[in-house]
């Protein structure tokens, strides 16, 4: 039986692999590009007290599940919020949920909702709610990739303010899903899933987020707060934290998945209700929120709450640079590693640097049908010839970190002694090749017992479809034609890349790929999932590493998981099943505000999760 993220796996492989999608912005004159003013926020909104952010692209479908650009997820992660949210570390908080149990199978949770939690429009929020977005979540017409990610949970409304979930297998990560930002059932119940992400609601939303839409044309949005009990107009309050019951260590769990975009989700209810215990298994105890505050960094003295947030649309990244040199705007989100060192050289601005689960990797053909790859040493000397460092300096413009496991730096399973590092040495991976037995002919590799040497064709994306990740394909190519490989870098569109994939019909391919913040690599090296769901794009197959994914997402105590972690982080660096790239970063470059923690992010809108603690300074 499959989980939820074996099957998300090869959906997201399908979007990360198709074409970048494009968003056109046409801002008026009034907008602050080059040469141009700044809009006036509404009339009842102090500009001083305005926090504006710029961001390439013009939202055209505002919904949790049919936002796909940046812009669209940065207005998602203001407006929209979930049972649970991210906290500071590997915490989850409690946002519209007040508590939640887990039975002893881990198949079983279910969710009380706050009793004060409203949607924007002043309607309380129920588990109807909760049932209708995970609808909306496993309709293929309504969400496209996330369909597959949620289909073996089911959600019933056990009554209007408690919804219990059922897995068809145990995800220990499960509660990490439920950050998942909720749809109003009572707005939407008659809108056709298929027309969802083209209804009014998609330009007009009505949320439970932080922040309710006041404005939106094709320049800008404005934002305005709303309090912690959902109303529109009171002042924001802290939300309590709740200890991280799914993950073992202080640093970052959320989101299960071994998949990019997509986590999680629900079916809808059955026309039956029963009791939370009427599965038969015994619920542990209620978690109970503890009142510690939410804020990591101390906001700069004299710096003011902010009132509103104003959103700025953009043609470019050279006009959203433009205007942030003019001062037109506090912050730029989502440039380039280059541009946002370059503005970071101007008086008073800062980076700040959001790490993500998005990684960059080699995926080896290692099928019985491509047996030259296949020996664990030759994979590790292929990555010694690559030099990752340069790839993270000069392609992403240092936007992001070396990656030496599958496991990114910022997550609680993450133990850098377990995971160790190969350096970059290309003489040393030299000399392994030739003690493998690897020849020259002509002054290229011939494979073991071969008198020809051996072709590396390298699948990758198209420059205009994504620039980084199509640059990154042709440094390995040259890093690997540099050790003496015979290399062809060979670039198709994202159908054309996941047929091949899916085929088996490649040698290498750069892909991206996002492990979500509750890591689970079962779906991605899983000898089962060759076959079943193709999301083991690889072909690997190794049944004691099997052993030690099972175990890595089985629940369990703190101390078992962790070590269930450390364990199979080692069986990575014995096997270098996938060659680890690069982890990519989010960079938003600021000036004049304060009370920003950064944390390891998933979706470029996670990164709100502590907004109520920014401020802006005194001067601005």
């Amino acid at each position: 039986m499959t989980t939820i993220r074996d099957r998300a796996v090869t959906a997201v492989l399908v979007a990360v692999l198709a074409v970048s999608i494009g968003v056109i912005a046409q801002p008026s004159g009034n907008v602050p590009v080059i040469g141009g003013s700044t809009p006036e926020p509404s009339a009842s909104v102090a500009v001083s007290l305005t926090y504006r952010e710029g961001v390439v692209g013009v939202p055209q479908s505002i919904t949790p599940v049919t936002a796909h650009s940046r812009v669209e997820r940065t207005l998602v992660g203001l407006i929209f919020s979930g049972l649970v949210k991210l906290g500071p570390g590997s915490d989850l908080l409690p946002d519209l949920a007040a508590s939640w149990t887990q039975d002893e199978t881990g198949t079983v949770w279910t969710f009380k909702i706050r009793e004060d939690a409203a949607w924007q429009d002043g309607e309380p929020v129920t588990a109807d709610d909760v049932v209708y977005t995970l609808q909306a979540l496993k309709d293929p017409s309504a969400s496209g990739a996330m369909a597959a990610s949620w289909a073996e949970v089911t959600a019933a409304a056990i009554d209007a303010k408690t919804v219990r979930f059922t897995l068809a297998t145990p995800i220990t990560g499960f509660l990490a899903a439920l950050t998942q930002p909720l749809l109003p059932a009572h707005l939407l119940s008659d809108v056709p899933m298929a027309e969802l992400g083209t209804s009014d609601f998609a330009l007009s939303p009505v949320g439970t987020g932080p922040y309710s839409l006041a404005l939106i044309d094709s320049t800008h949005a404005v934002l305005q707060p709303v309090s912690a009990t959902r109303g529109p107009g009171a002042s924001p309050s802290t939300v309590p934290s709740v200890p991280p019951s799914t993950s073992p260590s202080p640093s970052a769990s959320p989101s299960p998945s071994a998949t990019p975009t997509a986590a999680g989700s629900a079916t809808p209810a059955a026309s039956g209700s029963a009791s939370p215990s009427a599965s038969g298994a015994s619920a542990t105890p209620t978690r109970t929120p503890a009142p510690t505050p939410l804020p990591l960094v101390t906001p700069a003295p004299g710096s003011r709450p902010i009132d509103s947030i104003a959103i700025y649309f953009y043609t470019s990244e050279a006009a959203l640079e433009a205007a942030f040199r003019a001062g037109d705007i506090d912050a730029a989100d989502g440039l380039s590693g280059a541009v946002a060192k370059d503005l970071q050289t101007l008086p008073g601005t800062d980076a700040v640097r959001y790490p993500t689960t998005m990684l960059t990797t080699v995926v080896l053909n290692l099928r019985a049908t491509h047996p030259e790859l296949r020996s664990a040493d030759i994979r590790k000397a292929l990555v010694g010839a690559i030099n990752r460092s340069a790839i993270v300096s000069g392609v992403l413009d240092g936007a992001g970190v070396v990656a030496d496991t599958l496991i990114p730096p910022g997550s609680w399973a993450y133990d850098a002694r377990a995971a160790g590092s190969i350096p970059y040495d290309p003489a040393a991976a030299e000399k392994a090749l030739a003690k493998l037995g690897w020849t020259k002919v002509g002054g290229l590799w011939a494979a073991p017992k071969s008198k020809k040497a051996y072709q590396m064709e390298i699948l990758t994306v198209p420059l205009d479809a994504n620039r980084r990740l199509s640059l990154i394909g042709t440094a390995v190519g040259n890093a690997w034609r540099q050790l003496g490989f015979d290399v062809v870098v060979t670039p198709l569109a994202g159908s054309d890349l996941t047929a091949r994939l899916r085929a088996g019909d490649f040698t290498a391919a750069v892909l991206d790929v996002s492990l979500g913040l509750e890591p689970d690599l079962y779906p991605l090296l899983a000898s089962t999932q060759v076959r079943t769901t193709g999301s083991n794009v690889a072909g690997y197959q190794d049944p004691a590493l099997d052993t030690l994914l099972e175990a890595a997402r089985a629940p369990g105590s703190a101390d078992a998981r962790t070590a269930a972690w450390t364990a199979l982080l080692k069986g990575l660096a014995a096997r270098m099943p996938l060659i680890p790239v690069a982890w990519a970063q989010d960079i938003v470059v600021t000036r004049g505000v304060s009370g920003v923690t950064p944390r390891l992010i998933t979706r470029s809108g996670d990164r709100y999760w502590d907004v109520l603690s920014w401020r802006l300074a005194a001067d601005r």
